[in-house]
């Protein structure tokens, strides 16, 4: 997203009350109040062409294609085009498409200029229409100061900063304002954001405030003149709410809680990829668009409601969650939840558009998940999820604050208190907790840097020329257990067994593993050529015994795993095989093999543990042996699940075996993908002395 313009600092002596005197304030007023006009049909046009886009793709033309229920693979080719647009514009046209949401609302930067305007557009319209998880606010606050910035070169080019500032700034709360459908909520935004106060405040605010009232006048009418619906932040349907309770302010202290970790946990997320995506913006973006599709594809087997819940902004589909919350069973919400969380971190690392409306989606989602504690009532905790959440990833109290309780209208007041208390909470836990992501890279020369199950090896010294760059073995390694963990995911799919059969799936599995195996060993060869002391000559042979260095065990254990998983992925290729047989052949080397994988991601972690210390932070070995473990831990749930009961011949629980393979090899693949960077997430990447999009 692009970040809030800063204005301008006043010049020493300057009397705010003589400027707003001044015929040029008056000015000023006039112009901004004649720019909210066309800058409001600009959102409201914008706004109607990416909801016409998602429209045609994702309901009328699976609906022309099918003619029935669009199926639940149907986002999938979508979200890889989304993050190749996007991409595409990013890398080639000026600018960078605005400022990355990673980093939520930030100051500074000035409004883009015109030739930058066209890439904030294009990079917005392909991020929003095809399915990314981002909201519009942003792309509509920067193009709205782009084109207040560009009045005012235009009216008179020799202008003042102040003039462009002032403008710019009334051109942002105009567009943010009819999004959210309130000037003041919009102005509360921008000004905390860019933390203006004092009577600098007034003079920023007034000309804002006109274009955003007349801005929210017109668009009004084109709701009524263009029969297309209105665009505007709305829940139509709220339950009652109640006066607070001791029991419900408690609650919210823990609500404000668990929003911040989870906000937490999204922001890791998208700044370990950040780093990734800068390698090759073009490859990486498709790739978590795939990812994205995925993930809402899953969604939509698994819960059998529709993947639209998992894509876009959530600002169309909040509304129909509160209003249907009675039909959503527990295990759904948290479904949506993790889910929806996941694909935002993926969003926010390369996409553009805003954190707002996604935040407040899964906040929304946490209160009703919640609804059902005792003396927690669904109004409030709908108002006390939102506000911890959005509070989380904005880092933005009042802003947070208003949000929730504006949003519920008359509602809102009984569960302010509620609100404020989570908000607090929230933002207090948010500032306590440490910065997402690494800080600093691991020395070169770090003994405790070790290989595990996706781990890259350490960064070459700084006097060798190629510093900074993985290897060719560690890229071919990454590669390895990309592929392969793609094939493992796409196995794990019922439509794709259902699609090409039960021996072709069987077939995937079996490629996929043999990927693992020769990923494997070359991690193996990694470690041994890492052993140092005496004796390093023995680097060279193919076997060394060397149990005591922990890298070189996590190492040697993962790869006989990756062998037990290639006798059995080549077993259950067979056709016939009887339940003891399948048991001996299939299921028990599963087991071994997921079991070697939880003891080596297990010796990995406690490896990576030893590298952070007070004065050296975790590393990126440290956060890629967390994945994997994960990954371990979900491959070993699959295999107990696929037991193949005697009596009847059936898994013990076929779903939850794929589900368990499906996630476990998300998690390999993100782990994979973030070796391919030896750098932290935390490090700087060169783009010209400026932060990277």
């Amino acid at each position: 997203m692009s970040g809030v313009s800063q204005p301008a600092a006043s010049p020493p002596g300057l009397d705010p009350m003589a400027v707003i005197r001044s015929r040029q304030y008056i000015a000023a007023l006039v112009l901004a109040a004649v720019l909210g006009v066309p800058i409001s049909v600009m959102a409201y046009g914008f706004l109607a062409l990416v909801a016409a886009i998602q429209q045609y793709v994702f309901v009328g033309l699976p609906d022309q294609v099918f003619g029935g229920p669009t199926p639940a693979w149907w986002p999938v080719p979508w979200l890889v085009l989304c993050g190749l647009l996007t991409a595409l514009t990013i890398r080639y046209l000026p600018g960078t498409g605005g400022h990355s949401p990673a980093f939520g609302f930030t100051t500074g930067g000035g409004p883009p200029s015109g030739r930058e305007l066209v890439g904030i557009v294009l990079a917005a319209l392909a991020t929003l229409s095809l399915g990314a998880v981002l909201g519009p606010e942003a792309p509509l606050i920067a193009i709205g100061g782009g084109l207040g910035a560009l009045a005012v070169h235009l009216a008179k080019k020799d202008a003042p900063p102040m003039a462009s500032t002032i403008m710019a700034s009334a051109g942002s709360f105009a567009a943010i304002s009819t999004l959210l459908g309130s000037p003041v909520l919009g102005a509360f935004l921008i000004m905390e954001a860019a933390g203006i106060g004092g009577m600098t405040l007034s003079l920023m605010a007034l000309p804002g405030l006109l274009a955003s009232g007349i801005g929210a006048l017109v668009f009004v009418g084109l709701d009524g003149w263009t029969g297309l619906g209105s665009f505007s932040l709305a829940l139509p349907v709220v339950p009652p709410a109640v006066p607070p309770t001791l029991a419900s302010l408690g609650w919210a202290v823990l609500m404000g809680g668990v929003g911040a970790l989870l906000g937490w946990t999204i922001r890791w997320l998208a700044l370990a990829l950040r780093s990734v995506v800068h390698l090759n913006r073009v490859l990486v973006t498709s790739v978590l668009g795939l990812l994205i599709g995925l993930t809402a594809m899953a969604y939509q087997l698994m819960s059998g409601r529709s993947f639209t819940q998992v894509l876009f902004s959530g600002q169309d589909a909040l509304p129909e969650l509160v209003e249907n919350a009675a039909g959503y069973p527990l295990a759904v919400l948290v479904l949506l939840i993790v889910c929806k969380a996941l694909v935002y971190g993926f969003s926010l690392s390369a996409f553009r558009g805003g954190p707002v409306f996604p935040s407040m989606f899964i906040g929304a989602a946490l209160g009703l998940a919640a609804s059902g504690l005792p003396g927690m009532e669904p109004a409030a905790a709908i108002a006390m999820g939102m506000g911890a959440m959005t509070a989380a990833m904005l880092r933005l109290p009042l802003t947070s604050t208003l949000l929730a309780t504006l949003l519920l209208g008359v509602d809102g007041v009984a569960v302010t208190p509620q609100v404020v208390v989570a908000v607090a909470m929230a933002f207090l836990m948010t500032n306590i907790l440490p910065v997402p992501g690494p800080r600093t890279p691991a020395a070169p020369d770090d003994p405790h840097a070790t290989q595990n199950l996706a781990a890259s090896r350490a960064a070459p010294t700084a006097g060798n020329p190629g510093a900074g760059r993985l290897p060719a073995r560690g890229r071919w390694t990454a590669w390895l257990f990309i592929i392969g963990s793609g094939l493992f995911a796409l196995g794990a799919l019922p439509p794709y067994a259902q699609a090409v059969g039960l021996r072709a799936c069987a077939v995937t599995f079996f490629v996929g593993s043999l990927f693992f195996t020769s990923a494997a060993f070359l991690q193996f060869r990694e470690a041994v050529d890492g052993l140092s002391g005496p004796g390093a000559a023995r680097r060279h042979s193919l076997w060394v015994w060397a149990p005591q260095n922990l890298g070189w065990l996590a190492a040697a254990v993962q790869l006989a795993g990756t062998l037990w998983f290639n006798w059995s992925t080549g077993n259950a290729m067979q056709d016939n095989l009887t339940a003891a047989v399948t048991d001996q052949r299939v299921w028990r080397p599963d087991v071994l093999g997921s079991a070697a994988f939880l003891i080596a991601s297990a010796v990995a972690l406690r490896d990576a543990n030893r590298a952070g210390t007070a004065n050296r932070p975790k590393t990126r070995t440290w956060t890629i042996a967390v994945l994997n473990l994960a990954g371990s831990v979900a491959f070993g749930i699959s295999a107990v699940a696929a037991f193949v009961i005697p009596s009847s011949g059936d898994l013990l629980n076929a779903q939850l075996s794929n589900l368990g393979t499906f996630v476990g090899a998300l998690c390999f693949l993100v782990g994979a993908i973030l070796m391919l960077n030896p750098e932290p997430a935390g490090a700087s990447v060169p783009a010209a002395g400026r932060t990277p999009p």
